[in-house]
């Protein structure tokens, strides 16, 4: 039976280059037609009859009812009549259509109801992927170089978090999300002392997940940085992103969307438990500074402290966010951001090893709120950020838009994970590091041109995206002689013992450059549209990767020369995608994309332990519908990826061989399907096959902490006999995953449960109360979230935000 590659290919390329051959000549585009606008706050009646002026619009506006009213900033794929309605956005300002197609504005129609202890006020334009949207999105902030677009008219798998639905689930980290996000299979708690860790589209381990800010790409050991609480959506991209965001892996990508400064006044305070006794208080801060709306802020700070649903467990953490806008003109839009972000884990999450995967104990066996490891086991991280975009608008075909940040944190921990070598016994070998230095330093720079050629209408791109990351290591990295020795000895899993932290010294030699990774991409794209039923995406990046690596933190303290390993490689990414519109509801597409990433680094354990394997090329085919239906956003994506295999040989080097293969579906759902029913979730099934691997008879097999089914339901109803009150829940199903690369051994699947809700009351005629409540896994299943963690206990979880 012929593979979607072969099926696919041919027919893709041979029908986007036949369709791109027809743009020759300009031709004005139709007024109704979709366009990129990059419009900073300005005066109202300037920013109206600007729009109005370039799509040939007929408005008329009363001078009265603008005069001293700001216009939002318009940001974003829109018509003409959104990119009104969105500069009018919290103006108290609607716009009217006349029977003649003629427009005008008047004010805003509201409905304010009266109720026992409650009220309730209707605003005509209720803001995006908000809680009254159901929490569907009708756009992306950054599809990589290419920047916003229609999420609907997008040929890729996104989904969009927005700020209101991470408020009401309380997350607090991205395991919040990707437990509630279907297309992410979730591995690694970050209470273990590291990022998040997923399984996206059948790959999982450490840094199968690329990271982003705002579009700027940073690498895995940032993500700690990014916190939930500064952010006003979370863009997540399930498969390769090359060709738009440069080098990353093929797994997905999850672009965090910093929170930007409000136009209005906006004070929310947030007091909250995040389970046991682990307290947060959280402040969100915006609004002009100047009468004119040429100055805007938002200020984002947190505390939070106190020990966790799991005994002897304490997580700390603190930040400080700041954006500024500034307005220069119409047309040029300045942007700045800093912050400062430290946390701290006291006691953490157990890591399981298994010599043997048949030592395993039942799940049952265990207790899931109580530590397996030492109580003095930590992970401090410290972030220090700052960073600066603009968007200039320089006439009515080219704009520029360029962001560069600059990070710098420190990173330390030590842990005793419990190692099983015999059966039903464990011990706590020592893992201690000293403290890591990163600095990163991101960038872009892009030129677009939106114009048309006879019937068609392009929007292109040419730019430049890059980032250099550098590490800094101290020569004494490990302890020596206390390194990996047990500091328990072998006890049964029902007891577990806490002893004293054991003396050693690190951190004390000199620090030096570890490794340098340098990547540059220079790109072109055009987003071609032939028609309202018929475009096209055509791109080519041309990526160079350079790396330095110098592996003596592990080998030069057990008296071994280092090796120092530099590669500089090249490499062109397409992007082919074709998108078909049968109707305005309805979006089809196909699209071929390849990607760059860097090579695997050998583990600890391999001959070649700390060296980079030089990088790899991935392929990704994919075909989808996406169809919004009344408020609700349907998805549906097949897919197939080819991967270069990285794996220890059985001469105990780490190589690159062979290929991983992983096909799949995932279909989700989004927004409100009745009027008081909201569902977010969906379904992802995969084939990932693992083949050319160091034993031959393990070909074919799939790979470990690789579920192949997910299916995850969250839901909200608004219960209207309690006005104000919102009942919410999930269900969230995690199939079998294996523990070995035989196949041999695997864990079961398991379905947890989350129930909760909500009440919000108006406390005055501008400040509302919203009282959140959920309890997460409801029926307090023990279970293996995959090989080497065990699943969060039942934790309570509740809040209070004030908004004024």
């Amino acid at each position: 039976m012929p593979t979607l590659t072969q099926l696919f290919r041919p027919a893709l390329l041979t029908a986007a280059v036949a369709l791109a051959a027809q743009s020759l000549t300009a031709y004005a585009a139709p007024a109704g037609e979709q366009r990129e606008y990059t419009l900073s706050a300005a005066p109202l009646a300037n920013t109206l009859t600007g729009i109005a002026a370039d799509a040939g619009l007929v408005l008329s506006i009363d001078p009265k009812l603008v005069e001293g009213r700001q216009a939002r900033p318009v940001q974003g794929r829109f018509d003409a009549e959104g990119a009104l309605r969105e500069a009018l956005r919290g103006t108290g300002l609607e716009l009217r259509q006349g029977p003649s197609g003629e427009y005008s504005l008047q004010a805003a129609a509201t409905q304010a109801m009266a109720l026992p202890d409650v009220t309730v006020t209707a605003d005509a334009t209720a803001a995006e992927a908000s809680e009254a949207t159901g929490y569907r999105a009708e756009s992306i902030r950054n599809v990589g170089a290419l920047g916003g677009m229609s999420l609907q008219d997008a040929p890729y798998s996104v989904s969009v978090i927005s700020a209101d639905l991470m408020e009401n689930i309380q997350a607090t980290s991205l395991d919040d999300i990707f437990k509630l996000n279907p297309t992410t299979q979730f591995t690694s708690p970050t209470s273990a002392g590291y990022a998040s860790a997923v399984s996206m589209r059948g790959f999982s381990g450490a840094g199968n997940l690329s990271l982003a800010s705002d579009g700027l790409r940073f690498s895995t050991g940032y993500d700690r940085g990014n916190y939930i609480e500064e952010m006003e959506r979370l863009e997540i991209l399930t498969g390769l992103s090359g060709f738009l965001y440069g080098p990353a892996s093929p797994g997905g990508l999850v672009n965090y969307v910093l929170k930007r400064p409000t136009y209005e006044r906006y004070n929310s305070i947030t007091a909250g438990n995040a389970g046991g006794e682990n307290y947060y208080l959280h402040g969100d801060f915006g609004g002009p500074i100047d009468d004119a709306g040429v100055f805007a802020y938002r200020l984002n700070v947190l505390k939070q402290d106190g020990e966790t649903e799991i005994d002897q467990q304490v997580e700390r953490r603190e930040m400080i966010s700041l954006a500024l806008d500034w307005n220069v003109s119409d047309d040029l839009l300045l942007q700045f951001d800093a912050s400062h972000k430290k946390s701290e884990t006291r006691g953490l999450t157990s890591y399981w090893y298994f010599d043997d995967q048949s030592y395993r104990p039942d799940a049952d066996d265990l207790e899931n709120d109580e530590l397996y490891s030492q109580r003095w086991a930590f992970s401090d991280r410290e972030h220090d950020r700052v960073g600066g975009r603009f968007k200039w608008r320089l006439n009515d075909v080219f704009s520029l838009r360029g962001a560069v940040a600059y990070t710098q944190y420190t990173s330390e921990y030590t842990y005793t994970g419990p190692t099983v070598y015999s059966p039903g016994v464990y011990t706590q070998p020592l893992y201690a590091f000293a403290p890591v230095e990163t600095e990163e330093t991101s960038g872009n720079l892009f030129l677009d041109a939106v114009f048309d050629t006879y019937d068609i209408g392009h929007e292109m791109t040419l730019g430049y995206q890059g980032n250099v990351a550098r590490v800094r290591d101290y020569t004494d990295y490990i302890p020596l002689g206390s390194q990996y020795l047990s500091v328990t000895p072998a006890v049964p899993f029902s007891e577990r013992p806490q002893v004293g932290k054991p003396e050693y010294s690190i951190g004390n030699g000199e620090q030096r450059l570890s490794s340098r990774t340098q990547a540059d991409s220079f790109l072109i794209g055009d987003v071609i549209r032939f028609n309202e039923r018929w475009s096209t995406i055509l791109g080519l990046t041309h990526t160079r990767m350079k790396t330095y690596s110098d592996n003596f933190v592990w080998v030069e303290a057990f008296g071994f020369a280092p090796e120092i390993t530099e590669y500089d490689e090249s490499e062109v990414s397409p992007n082919v995608s074709l998108i078909y519109k049968p109707q305005p509801w309805l979006t089809t597409y196909a699209s071929y994309i390849e990607g760059l990433q860097a090579g695997g680094i050998a583990p600890s354990a391999a001959r070649n332990a700390g060296t980079p394997l030089p990088p790899q090329v991935s392929e990704q085919y994919e075909i989808g519908v996406k169809a919004t239906v009344g408020e609700t956003l349907l998805t549906l994506a097949a897919f197939e990826i080819e991967k270069p295999n990285n794996y220890t040989n059985t001469a105990n080097l780490y190589v690159q061989d062979g290929l991983q293969t992983n096909r799949g579906i995932e279909l989700g759902i989004t927004g409100r399907v009745l009027p008081a029913l909201t569902l977010v979730g969906g379904l992802t099934l995969l084939d990932p096959e693992v083949s050319n691997t160091a034993v031959a008879a393990n070909d074919g097999n799939k790979p470990i902490n690789v579920a192949s089914k997910l299916a995850k339901l969250y839901a909200e109803y608004d219960v209207w006999a309690i006005p104000g009150f919102t009942l919410t829940g999930g269900a969230y199903y995690t199939g079998t995953q294996y523990t070995d690369e035989e196949n041999e051994h695997s864990i079961p699947s398991f379905t947890t449960f989350d129930l909760g809700g909500r009440y919000r009351m108006a406390v005055s005629e501008t400040s509302d109360l919203t009282l959140r409540a959920n309890l997460s896994n409801l029926t307090d299943e023990t279970y293996w979230l995959s090989s080497h963690y065990l699943g969060a206990p039942r934790t309570l979880t509740f809040s209070a935000q004030l908004e004024f």
